[in-house]
């Protein structure tokens, strides 16, 4: 049995990377540009459909209630040219820099509007608007959706610089909150959301485009946390993938079931129930992503550690560690069972010196091209170990002093015979066979290890098996 090394991450970071799931991520690159392209596309529909062909019911889904700006459409549709050329390689930085900016540069101004009474004159700039919005300024889009354009301009400009991951997160996941809360005031009725200042003139169409974006800015790279962990192969994302989903639509469903008994008294009726469901929703999902990131790193770094601590990490063979655990088992079984068991040790012959004339890296290769052989000699149920320096054991369980013997020799022909090393390599080995004396694994290791001692005493490129040496030669 021959065990793969692994690679040391230098932090629980990077071995949540690691577990990320690629066929995922692939389906995400594709999902993400699907949604820059629906998002421009409906914004350029309901820009030239609505707005300049006349078609009322483009501007706003619901009657009678709150439509699309010119400006929204615009700045909405910037932020889907932005997130859809985020899927080519190098050369859509420049352009998502400048799509984010003029959407972020909309969402600006028109706060400033708000925030200092002035206009600008951004509002009518395109298109006449003659509906007066409740905000009394006809064209302006609505403050909420001022904010959450400025903030997703800004999270789409933080894609792509890892320090500015977190205000990248953090700008989205509050856009998508905040469109989260404007959808819901729909599911229990968007009558409702006139009497909340903030977000009485948000379309439905603006909050559910505004939506896909958070989405989309979150899974851009480097990807958030909370989007990393959704994806990863281990408990943490199969968590996810099997909980989230009924945590963001149960709350929603929980609440309109709730409107119909009766509602609370802080805001209107129906818009208490909104409010109840986008807080039950984020503090689910939040709680259940942080759970399941922290069983991910958990999982990765107990896994890369467990790994580490069995391997050997230049042959990527097991360890000192291992081989003794391996050894101690099967000499359990086998004097449980009475059955054969047998232990090769080898050393290689004047290493030193063949690194004193080539050098530690070469060395090292050889160390690396010695382990090769020794495991495409053995069974899946041996064990083969570096267990220090130039020393390498071979635990044999069901194998008895014959088939030990004729293993050793093998190993010696063929190590003598390779050519990838610069000069003729040989090594010194040691067999013993599991015997009634023995009471303890370390028995056979000092009876083994005996072995190996007059093996190199007596002239080395030898075999010795408990006391009897046979002189090198090609089988």
């Amino acid at each position: 049995m021959v065990i793969a090394t692994a690679d040391e991450p230098a932090d629980g970071q990077r071995c949540l990377e690691a577990t990320l799931d690629d066929g995922l991520m692939r389906l995400l690159a594709v999902l993400r540009v699907a949604v820059g392209w629906l998002v421009l596309v409906t914004a350029c529909v309901v820009l030239v459909g609505g707005w300049v062909l006349g078609a009322d019911p483009l501007k706003g889904i619901v009657p009678g209630f709150s439509t699309m700006k010119v400006n929204t459409a615009i700045g909405i549709g910037c932020l889907g040219a932005a997130l859809a050329v985020s899927g080519t390689v190098r050369r859509y930085r420049r352009t998502l820099n400048t799509m984010a900016g003029i959407g972020l540069s909309i969402g600006l101004l028109t706060l400033a509007e708000y925030l200092f009474h002035w206009n600008a004159g951004i509002d009518q700039l395109w298109i006449r608007d003659v509906a007066i919005p409740p905000s009394g300024d006809p064209g302006r889009p609505a403050a909420a959706t001022a904010v959450m354009i400025a903030l997703l301009g800004a999270a789409l400009l933080c894609a792509g610089q890892p320090g500015l991951t977190r205000a990248k997160t953090v700008t989205a996941l509050v856009t998508l909150v905040t469109s989260w809360a404007t959808l819901n005031g729909y599911i229990f009725g968007s009558q409702a959301l006139r009497e909340v200042p903030f977000l009485n003139s948000v379309a439905l169409h603006t909050a559910i485009l505004l939506l896909l974006l958070s989405l989309g800015a979150l899974s851009l790279e480097p990807v958030s946390w909370p989007i990393r962990t959704v994806l990863a192969r281990g408990t943490g994302g199969i968590i996810c993938r099997w909980l989230l989903p009924t945590a963001v639509l149960a709350p929603p469903v929980l609440g309109w079931l709730l409107t119909r008994q009766g509602s609370l008294d802080f805001f209107p009726p129906q818009f208490d129930w909104a409010l109840y469901s986008a807080i039950s929703t984020l503090v689910s999902a939040w709680l259940i992503v942080t759970l399941a990131h922290r069983i991910t790193v958990v999982d990765a770094e107990r896994q890369s550690a467990t790994e580490l601590s069995r391997h050997d990490a230049l042959t990527g063979l097991a360890n000192r560690r291992a081989f003794d655990a391996f050894l101690r088992e099967s000499f359990q079984l086998s004097r449980r069972y009475t059955h054969p068991a047998a232990l090769v040790l080898l050393d290689i012959d004047h290493f030193k010196s063949y690194n004193d004339a080539f050098g530690h890296s070469a060395g090292d290769a050889l160390l690396k091209s010695l382990s090769v052989i020794l495991s495409s000699l053995v069974r899946e149920t041996d064990l083969v170990a570096r267990l220090g320096g130039e020393e390498f054991g071979i635990v044999l369980p069901e194998t008895d002093v014959a088939g030990a013997r004729k293993l050793a020799e093998r190993v010696r022909a063929e190590v003598e015979q390779a050519t990838q090393f610069r000069r003729r390599v040989t090594v010194s080995v040691g067999v013993s066979t599991l015997a009634d004396a023995m009471q303890v694994p370390s028995d056979l290791i000092e009876d083994c290890d005996a072995a190996l001692y007059r093996a190199k005493s007596g002239g080395r490129n030898l075999v010795c098996v408990s006391g009897s040496c046979v002189q090198g030669s090609t089988l």
